[in-house]
């Protein structure tokens, strides 16, 4: 298998099925095209296959061991396989400029080279969570890499490595739509192809991959009611029913189609993640909500969970309807809100100790 053996057919069927040939080709197209950036000019390049690149960057044994890993259910969910196939092309790129290594190896990232790297990226003000990601996608490699040769290897990340994550701070954390803010985007809509992204990200508290590989054939009738099958992270299937008014609403948006993708652009081709983030980033600058900050799928579904916590839905139920497997993660959405509520009701019952106090600095001569 030569480094570019992944890009030497195109995608279709092949005449052996069950391969290593097929599976590479599989794995291929899981992990789709990126545009590599140039680290000089920082201008993006031409798309290419992550899988491609990783051959490149990769010595042979340590390009077959991540195809391995990312193949596996190690990594089940295909935004995961993508991230992480992102984030071994830059341990590529720092172990080629700190240690001076042509190829990637896993022990080619040594202890020294994390310590430098983590304070470079402090210093450059990266965020605390995303220094942990790619700390965490090192260690799960090096991880695998034992299991798969079973031989002893430690990762040389350690827990003096990783800054220190405040699960609580809000500087970082996702912004939230408030109903009226949430229906102004709905109103920034001018077809219902366009309105039909905000309103199923929202309803179906989905995650923006999910709604854009959803098909029309997976919206079907059962014992008289709608249905879309949706394909949740991790290749989970679920079965959502479809109130009846977006169901209406599917109906204008699909005007008549009964194939393809179920989201498309106002030119009749399928979204996906990026076309998605465009047009939510125009409507809610349109709708004039969030300010500076780019409208995103993940504010859809943190404010739809965050709104039934709102309506007093119990909290099991909204992590059974986010899809989440630990209920910390859900939990980051309620204590968000909970959080600021408490610090509202404390801060009102400081101004009653001395409200009567300051009405001499804060009233004005001319007030009766």
């Amino acid at each position: 298998m030569t480094e570019h053996a992944v890009t030497t057919r195109p995608r279709v069927e092949l005449a052996q099925p069950g391969s290593a040939e097929e599976a590479l080709y599989w794995l291929r197209d899981v992990l789709g095209t990126v545009a590599p950036r140039d680290p000089r000019t920082r201008r993006l390049g031409e798309r290419r296959y992550r899988l491609e690149l990783l051959a490149e960057l990769c010595d042979r044994d340590t390009f077959l061991l991540i195809t391995s890993w990312l193949g596996s259910e190690a990594v089940p969910a295909t935004t995961s396989k993508q991230a992480y196939a992102d984030d071994i092309r830059l341990w590529a790129v720092v172990a080629r400029e700190l240690a001076g290594h042509e190829r990637f190896f896993v022990g080619a990232i040594t202890p020294g080279i994390i310590e430098t790297w983590t304070k470079t990226q402090k210093a450059q003000k990266k965020a605390p969570r995303t220094i942990n990601r790619r700390l965490s996608v090192l260690t799960a490699l090096t991880e695998y890499a034992a299991w798969k040769t079973k031989e002893t290897i430690a990762s040389p990340v350690t827990k003096h490595d990783r800054p220190r994550v405040d699960p609580r701070d809000e500087t970082t954390a996702t912004p939230i739509l408030e109903v009226p803010e949430f229906q102004a985007v709905i109103n920034a809509a001018d077809t219902p192809q366009q309105a039909l992204v905000p309103v199923l990200i929202y309803t179906l508290a989905g995650r923006v991959t999910e709604c854009c590989t959803a098909q029309l054939h997976h919206v079907k009738t059962l014992n008289g009611e709608r249905v879309l099958d949706l394909r949740r992270k991790g290749g989970k299937g679920r079965a959502f029913p479809l109130p009846a008014r977006l169901g209406d609403l599917i109906d204008a948006a699909t005007d008549g189609r009964t194939e393809g993708a179920l989201l498309l652009d106002d030119l009749g081709k399928p979204m996906d993640r990026h076309a998605v983030d465009r047009l939510l980033t125009r409507l809610g600058r349109t709708a004039g909500v969030l300010g500076d900050r780019d409208l995103t799928p993940h504010v859809l579904r943190a404010s739809k969970l965050t709104h039934m916590h709102d309506a007093g839905t119990p909290v099991e139920e909204i992590q059974e309807y986010a899809d989440h497997a630990a209920i910390e993660t859900t939990l980051r959405y309620i204590r968000r809100r909970d959080g600021s509520a408490r610090k509202a009701k404390h801060a009102a019952a400081a101004v009653a100790v001395y409200d009567h106090l300051v009405d001499r600095f804060t009233t004005t001569k001319d007030s009766p």
